[in-house]
């Protein structure tokens, strides 16, 4: 008999109450697990913040990846190649919260000797996606650091991803630990707007309750990021490393049945022992 789990959880989408596996056979009986041998995993938990945009771009840093979150779309990965030290006057990419700010089919770099950089998308000042002429570069591409800055991509990749976002798609940029993820949202949804100055100031707070342990019983806004309050410098994504296993939940969540959002992956862990 083939045996499959089944859980539930509180309302936060955390909280569990308790599991059981069951057969598929009507007559095979459930076998219970009492809520008090097990707990919840809730280091994947991240503050999550929205967008109307259909898209939205992902940099992975470490493996020098790239992710194309659509609305509508399959995800589209692709390799690049980000900024390095290694290289005269070279820089490396920053890591933060941007949007796209400036788009144009053909560019020439002012700093680097009128480089033409094809499907130009650019986030953070003169930091931007692009391809270049030739393709010497393409070996490096989803392989290591190579650029003076800027994130290169092919240009098959870069041409499709210029014609499908637009002027406030979110860049998400990291090393493998955000502390933040992003979400479509609906022009109906209930989401709060602020400005670039106030975002710099709530995002590190919102850090501390989750790394506190306490991020799932302050009924924080949901908050709406755009090209109106998402400046050039970009915004803290905070580090996910610091979030801890355990997280507060208020009791009543613990009897009603929830929606978990895919994006947790939530785990089941044993408790230890009292000793």
């Amino acid at each position: 008999m083939i045996k499959y789990p089944v859980i539930i959880l509180s309302i936060t989408s955390l909280g569990l109450l308790f599991y059981f596996t069951k057969g598929i056979g009507k007559d095979d009986p459930p076998k219970y697990y009492p809520d008090e041998n097990i707990v919840m995993d809730y280091s994947s938990l991240r503050d999550t913040l929205y967008t109307l945009k259909p898209y939205f771009i992902e940099v992975n840093l470490t493996s020098q990846t790239g992710y194309l979150h659509s609305r509508y779309d399959s995800l589209m990965e692709f390799g690049l190649s980000t900024g390095t030290r290694r290289i005269e006057d070279g820089v490396e990419t920053k890591e933060g919260l941007f949007v796209i700010q400036s788009m144009m089919p053909r560019w020439h770099s002012r700093q680097f000797d009128s480089t033409l950089m094809l499907n130009w998308m650019g986030f953070n000042y003169g930091i931007g996606f692009h391809a270049l002429l030739g393709n010497s570069y393409y070996r490096y591409l989803g392989v290591r650091k190579s650029s003076h800055g800027c994130v290169r991509l092919s240009r098959e990749d870069a041409k499709d991803i210029y014609s499908k976002i637009d002027f406030g798609t979110p860049v998400l940029v990291h090393s493998g630990y955000p502390a933040i993820t992003i979400a479509f949202a609906d022009s109906s949804d209930e989401l709060s707007i602020p400005d670039y100055s106030q975002m710099r100031i709530l995002l590190p707070e919102r850090f501390l309750s989750l790394y506190g342990g306490k991020y799932l019983t302050e009924n924080l806004p949901r908050l709406l990021i755009d090209r109106s309050n998402v400046g050039h410098p970009g915004l803290p994504i905070g580090d996910a490393r610091r979030i801890p296993k355990r997280q507060v939940i208020l009791p009543i969540h613990r009897y009603i049945q929830p929606v978990i959002p895919s994006v947790l992956n939530l785990e089941l862990v044993k408790r230890e022992p009292a000793k």
